[in-house]
């Protein structure tokens, strides 16, 4: 991790900006996070860069992993002390199984404008009028990166909109950028693919962007910043830190947002960011993404994460029922907003 401090002290001073620091120790603190590699990593990538986790004298060791379930292991074990991840039946199995996962802050909710996970339709199926209309999602090979994913109840809304139900297709389970070439070679049909893979497929023709998935459902928690209850409980004041030091990352990302797109008054400085760490073969890509937004107080949606959780349940895919209110604290997310005061765009 860069030092930036002077730098960020700078713009602090210029903006006004008032961000609280604690006092410096010999030593920083190790914070142990899991992530995936995507746009919802944005404000981890963002508070990493600019130095804010720093400035809240933590040093943040990240381990990337290929799917969100894969992180739950070592959470469980102590070997993380939070992770970025969506919020998939596989979450709440484990909290159902006895290990205490708690829900504590935003990572990306789709709305209108934004939305990351739009429906994407195999380009031939549509030139060859196999494909018109909702209705025709029956039959068809619907890409999900994996069974009880967080993409399980956007695919249930887009299929209820068309008057079928879930299992009215055929369900084909690949991580994202395997669906990129499945969309290429035609082993797909359709996907609620997520950005800034689906602009990659509608720019190199295989696919067309056929509808928002905040269209089918709105103000959708895509995906959540979760600690391990070693963490909340004895490691309370670290993880304060950390999510003082996060929150100024959603925000800072959540400046970069502009008419649905990477184009705010960050953007560029966001999109550097973001393809240092993601290496999009093509990077004017960034510019065609549709993102999610991001709630700038770090509040998730508990109203979403209890219509997904409900879903899964109404597939059979919770072993043990669980209390979604008592998964989520948002205590965290309101110190950090009390410690940094209102937020306030930039012009």
């Amino acid at each position: 991790m860069i030092d930036r401090r002077g730098a960020i002290a700078g713009i602090a001073a210029l903006t006004g900006t008032f961000v609280a620091r604690p006092v410096r120790s010999q030593s920083l603190d190790t914070v142990n996070m899991g992530k995936l590699i995507g746009l919802t990593d944005a404000a981890f990538y963002i508070a990493d860069k600019k130095g804010y986790f720093r400035e809240q004298n933590l040093n943040v060791v990240w381990t990337t992993f290929p799917q969100s379930q894969a992180m739950v292991a070592p959470l469980a074990q102590g070997q993380l002390d939070g992770m970025g991840a969506s919020v998939s039946a596989g979450i709440y199995n484990a909290i159902g199984a006895g290990i205490p996962i708690k829900i504590v802050g935003d990572r990306g909710i789709d709305y209108a404008p934004y939305g990351a996970l739009p429906l994407v339709v195999r380009t031939e199926l549509i030139k060859n009028g196999r494909f018109k209309k909702l209705s025709d999602l029956k039959g068809l090979r619907f890409a999900e990166p994996g069974k009880g994913s967080a993409n399980l109840p956007i695919v249930y809304r887009f299929m209820k909109k068309a008057g079928l139900k879930y299992d009215d297709c055929e369900h084909v389970f690949l991580p994202f950028p395997d669906q990129v070439a499945g969309m290429g070679n035609g082993n797909l049909d359709v996907s609620t693919m997520i950005e800034p893979f689906a602009a990659a497929v509608v720019k190199n023709g295989t696919a067309v962007r056929f509808m928002a998935d905040y269209e089918a459902y709105p103000n959708h928690q895509v995906s959540a910043l979760m600690f391990s209850n070693n963490f909340v409980q004895k490691r309370t004041e670290v993880a304060k830190r950390f999510m003082i030091g996060y929150v100024r990352g959603l925000r800072y990302y959540h400046d970069a947002l502009k008419d649905g797109k990477l184009a705010g008054p960050t953007a560029d400085d966001v999109i550097a960011i973001l393809q240092d760490q993601i290496k999009l073969p093509d990077p004017s890509i960034w510019h065609s993404v549709v993102p999610s937004s991001v709630q700038t107080n770090g509040r998730v949606d508990a109203a979403s994460l209890q219509y997904d959780y409900d879903v899964f349940r109404e597939l059979g895919l919770i072993q043990t029922p669980v209390s979604v209110p008592n998964s989520i604290d948002m205590s965290f997310a309101d110190n950090a907003n009390r410690v940094l005061g209102p937020y306030k765009a930039r012009a």
